[in-house]
């Protein structure tokens, strides 16, 4: 399946939006950081299942999704794993349908 096409999939779920949005405001108090040079590792498990109100089980279901259409990514600090959006995902999908706009554009100018 075309990697745009499973993105879309992936972000029309309103609960994984929910989880896509979470992640995107990577809120300080439920954020791990790399003691080294304070780069995000990410949000916790529990932090998402708390905010979205969903069970463990489905929650994982949805990362899954997400994480095989490359939005998002877990990053395993010890024994837990921490998971934050993959920003250049979202910037090519952006992309990918702005261009879409901007071809659309076109053919309505001429259109015209």
């Amino acid at each position: 399946m075309d990697l745009t096409l499973r993105r879309l999939e992936a972000l029309a779920h309103p609960a994984r939006m929910a989880i896509v949005r979470l992640l995107a405001e990577l809120p300080d108090e439920h954020t791990a950081y790399d003691p080294r040079c304070g780069t995000a590792y990410g949000v916790c498990f529990c932090h998402l299942k708390e905010k979205t109100g969903l069970s463990g089980p489905t929650v994982s279901h949805h990362l899954k999704l997400l994480r095989e259409a490359g939005l998002v990514e877990g990053v395993r600090v010890g024994r837990w794993t921490y998971f934050r959006l993959r920003p250049g995902a979202l910037e090519a999908l952006g992309h990918e349908l702005l261009n879409l706009a901007h071809q659309a554009a076109k053919v309505s100018a001429k259109a015209v």
